[in-house]
C-alpha cells in the first residue's frame, strides 16, 4: 500500500505523466476525482493527505471540515483568492499556489490588450468585416475616432508581482513611460526595472493605460470605484488582467453611461 494518497480535483485533463512519477518518490499513490460541489470536494479529500487543485475549485470551511488527514492542498494556478486561508491555518493545513506559471503568458496578453486597445484593431476589424472600407473617407474616421502612437505615452502598472514585473520591461521596449504602485513592494525592485513608484491616485490621474496585477484581497476588493473612474483622463484605458473583482462593475457602468 502507498504511504500517501493524494487527491487531484478538477474538471481538466490530468497530467498523469508528469505528477506520477514525482509522488512515487515519496511512495503517494495518485486519485483522480471530479467533484462538482463543496460536499462532494470534502468527501473526496476525507482520507487525503494531500490535495491538488485546479480551475475554479474552492477551499472553503465547510470543505475543511471534512478533512481529518490532510497537510496540504495545493492550486495548479495562481491566486489564493478562492481558499479560505484562516480556516486551514486553523486545521493546520498548509495552502499553496503555482505563482509566476503563466506570468509570461498574461504579460503579452496584457500588451496584445494595449495595442488592440490604443489602435483600435477590434473595431477597425469589424469595419472592415462589415464591408464598410473605402479607404481613408470621412465616414471612416467619424467611426474610428482618434487614434494616437503609443510611444511617448504612459502605462500605469497596479501591483509589481510576477506578472507586473513581465509587463513593464514589454512596455518600455514599447517606448511606452512606465510607472507603479505597490504599497509591499521592496523599492529596489523598481529600481532594478527603472521605473518609479508613484501614489495609487497620482497613478490614476496621470496614466494612458493603467493595467491591473494586483491579487484579489479584502483590501484590493473593489478598488476601482466611482472615484477612481473619475479620475482617470478620459481617454485613458484600463486593462484588468488579474481578478474581476478589483473592479466595482456597477461603478464601471456608471462611468461607461456617463461617458467618463
Amino acid at each position: 500500500m502507498p504511504r500517501y494518497r493524494v487527491v487531484y480535483c478538477g474538471s481538466n485533463e490530468v497530467p498523469v505523466n508528469l505528477i506520477k512519477p514525482i509522488l512515487g518518490e515519496i511512495d503517494a499513490e495518485l486519485v483522480i476525482e471530479r467533484p462538482k460541489t463543496d460536499a462532494e470536494v470534502g468527501e473526496a479529500g476525507r482520507d487525503a493527505d494531500a490535495m491538488i487543485f485546479h480551475g475554479a475549485i474552492p477551499l472553503t470551511r465547510e470543505i475543511i471540515s471534512h478533512l481529518s488527514r490532510c497537510k496540504i492542498v495545493c492550486r495548479t494556478g495562481v491566486g489564493v483568492d478562492r481558499m479560505d486561508l484562516a480556516a486551514a491555518a486553523e486545521k493546520g493545513i498548509i495552502v499553496s499556489n503555482a505563482a509566476g506559471c503563466n506570468a509570461i503568458e498574461v504579460s503579452e496578453q496584457t500588451i496584445g490588450l494595449l495595442i488592440a486597445l490604443a489602435r483600435k484593431l477590434v473595431r477597425m476589424n469589424q469595419y472592415v468585416h462589415e464591408g464598410r472600407w473605402r479607404r481613408h473617407t470621412a465616414e471612416l474616421h467619424a467611426y474610428r475616432g482618434s487614434v494616437s502612437r503609443i510611444a511617448g505615452r504612459t502605462l500605469g502598472i497596479v501591483g509589481l508581482g510576477h506578472v507586473g514585473r513581465q509587463v513593464a520591461p514589454r512596455a518600455q521596449g514599447l517606448k511606452l513611460k512606465v510607472q507603479a504602485v505597490d504599497p509591499y513592494l521592496d523599492p529596489k525592485v523598481a529600481e532594478d526595472l527603472n521605473l518609479p513608484l508613484v501614489s495609487l491616485d497620482e497613478l490614476i490621474r496621470t496614466s494612458d493605460f493603467i493595467s491591473l496585477h494586483a491579487p484579489l484581497t479584502a483590501a484590493t476588493s473593489k478598488m476601482f470605484g466611482r472615484a477612481e473612474f473619475a479620475s482617470m483622463k478620459p481617454t485613458a484605458f484600463l486593462i484588468n488582467c488579474a481578478r474581476g473583482g478589483l473592479v466595482d462593475t456597477d461603478a464601471l457602468y456608471y462611468a461607461l453611461v456617463a461617458g467618463q
